[in-house]
């Protein structure tokens, strides 16, 4: 799993990263040019913007302008009136017109106003506002915006006629038209225009803005009114961001020079730089899926060189307890499928050494079996009443192992510990091992050293090393009255208890010199009375279901004896 986890991990790395890098940098390119576009495009919009507002004022400026091409001052009153008056019919943008001697002073007659859409009383301010444009006039000349209250506002304009100057003419140019384009026309969704004096006053505007309001703080209107303080005479234009959060906005404005004014542009950053949003989550997106993929695959390559290395593992691991001959089943045509090949012939080779060490050792093992037979049998042939005794303890305590499901090891330990559980008598003399009759309580002294002996025989003998706790302990009590140790219950080692058990049992059903053999249901009856004495009570429990399911060979008999159930 470690091995998984590092070969996927340096994969993402691989791959990852440089994904990351080529999106990352693909954002921040592909902003760049978008922004840029989006400022170019609001750039464009107020260019656009003022020629249309230069072609608003052009009627009407073109229309007094053309006055002074037809020799005006040199015409009769009745000839100067009538132009006058086809440019207030002509053009409903003019308002007013008033001609002006070379001394700057009204001359009779010559003063027109438009009656329906000025007001007499604003007459007055018309020829003041002209008055105050003809001081050191040469040419053409804008004046300042004068509101009008519910009506547009309006622009005075003021012109010399010839050279030397022969007189002045001056007009009023309504701004409604003005007004209503830029009403109509609109930066996006929510965007818009409006035109600033040099004063930071409204002239014309959208979104509400009434003309006259105060716009000097915002910000790209602060912005031009600091740029034109240090340098004046400087045609500016510019475009960029304003404010921060959710005020910032994206603005563009351009200087009018001969009226003063600037027109602005404003859209939110949102809204103009919405290109590069989705821009932003399409490669986001993007990105998102070639991670998504470069996860899922460098996941499949990563499972695909790993899983075989676990299969590998698995193997390895049966090998190492002994499962000799497992194969590893991998039809890939790769290294691994060569290593799978390695690996399944070694494990045929030590599957074959393996077979082989097994016969050598059942042979070595049949070798010390026959051997600890013989050994028995010596004990055996001293005496023809206990002939067979140490062959039958053993059988029946293999069976008592299997029935309390002891490991095979230890069945074998059973086997070699009932053999021999009596092969200190070896060294007993034969006077008292072959006695008719009961012993004194000397010679039982002496026929008690008998585990003693055994266990010091056999106690230099490693491989009968598991057996010497059934030798010394088989004369061990559960009471704790036995000997040589006086062990009691639980302390008593379990192939001990079993032996001691087997050993009872046989000696029960055996004749000896003191004793004929008992029938099989009288055994199993002094066996429950020694049960929790003599005897482990589970062991004597584990015979009787060994009796009852398929018997024990008897002394006298050559088939197993059963307990009737």
């Amino acid at each position: 799993m470690r091995l998984f986890k590092a070969i996927l991990l340096l994969m993402l790395v691989a791959s990852i990263i440089p994904t990351v890098m080529v999106g990352w940098l693909s954002v921040s390119h592909t902003r760049e040019l978008l922004v840029r576009d989006a400022q170019e495009l609001a750039q464009e919009r107020v260019k656009q913007l003022r020629l249309k507002l230069e072609d608003v004022l052009s009627g009407p400026t073109q229309a007094v302008v053309d006055l002074t091409n037809t020799s005006f001052f040199t015409k009769s009153q009745a000839e100067q009136q009538a132009l006058i008056a086809s440019v207030l019919t002509q053009r409903r943008d003019v308002l007013a017109i008033t001609a002006f001697s070379a001394q700057k002073e009204r001359l009779p007659g010559l003063q027109a106003f438009a009656v329906h859409e000025m007001a007499p009383g604003a007459v007055s301010a018309h020829e003041a506002r002209a008055l105050a444009l003809l001081e050191g006039l040469s040419g053409l000349r804008y004046g300042e915006v004068a509101p009008q209250g519910q009506a547009a506002p309006v622009l005075t304009l003021a012109l010399s006629v010839g050279e030397p100057v022969r007189g002045y003419i001056a007009a009023d140019v309504s701004l409604s038209g003005l007004q209503e384009m830029l009403q109509q026309e609109r930066v996006g969704s929510n965007g818009f225009f409006y035109v600033a004096d040099r004063h930071g006053r409204v002239v014309a505007g959208g979104a509400g803005l009434s003309p006259g309001t105060d716009v000097s703080q915002r910000g790209p209107v602060s912005h031009l009114l600091e740029q034109v303080a240090h340098s004046p005479d400087t045609e500016h234009f510019h475009v960029g961001n304003f404010g921060h959060g959710t005020d910032a906005l994206v603005s563009a404005y351009t200087l009018v020079p001969d009226l003063g004014w600037t027109i602005f542009s404003e859209q939110p950053v949102v809204q103009a730089y919405r290109q590069v949003k989705v821009m932003e989550d399409r490669i986001l997106l993007g990105l998102g899926g070639a991670i998504l993929v470069a996860v899922v695959l460098a996941s499949i390559f990563s499972r695909n060189l790993t899983r075989p290395l676990k299969n590998f593992t698995t193997k390895a691991l049966e090998l190492a307890s002994g499962n000799f001959g497992a194969e590893v089943n991998l039809p890939q045509k790769n290294e691994l499928g060569e290593l799978a090949q390695t690996f399944n012939y070694m494990s045929k080779q030590l599957m074959a050494y393996d077979m082989e060490n097994r016969r050598l050792y059942e042979s070595l093992e049949q070798g010390y079996l026959e051997t600890i037979v013989a050994l028995a049998n010596s004990i055996d042939s001293k005496d023809a009443y206990t002939r067979g005794h140490s062959q039958r303890v053993g059988d029946v305590a293999v069976e008592i192992g299997k029935e309390l499901s002891l490991p095979e090891r230890q069945l074998k330990q059973l086997q070699y510990g009932g053999i021999l559980h009596d092969i200190g008598k070896i060294g007993i003399a034969e006077s008292i091992l072959c006695k008719q009759s009961r012993l004194t309580d000397a010679e039982m002294d002496i026929m008690r050293e008998h585990p003693g002996i055994g266990d010091s025989i056999i106690g230099a003998v490693s491989f009968l090393t598991g057996v010497r706790a059934c030798v010394r302990n088989h004369h061990e009590r559960w009471d704790g009255t036995g000997y040589p140790d006086k062990l009691k219950g639980q302390d008593i080692p379990m192939l001990a208890r079993i032996v001691a058990c087997a050993d009872t049992f046989d000696a029960c059903t055996s004749t000896r010199p003191y004793q004929k053999a008992m029938p099989l249901e009288q055994a199993v009856q002094i066996l429950d009375k020694l049960s929790g004495a003599q005897l482990d009570p589970d062991v004597v429990a584990a015979l009787r279901r060994v009796l009852q399911k398929k018997g024990v060979r008897l002394e006298g008999h050559r088939q197993p004896v059963k307990l009737a159930s």
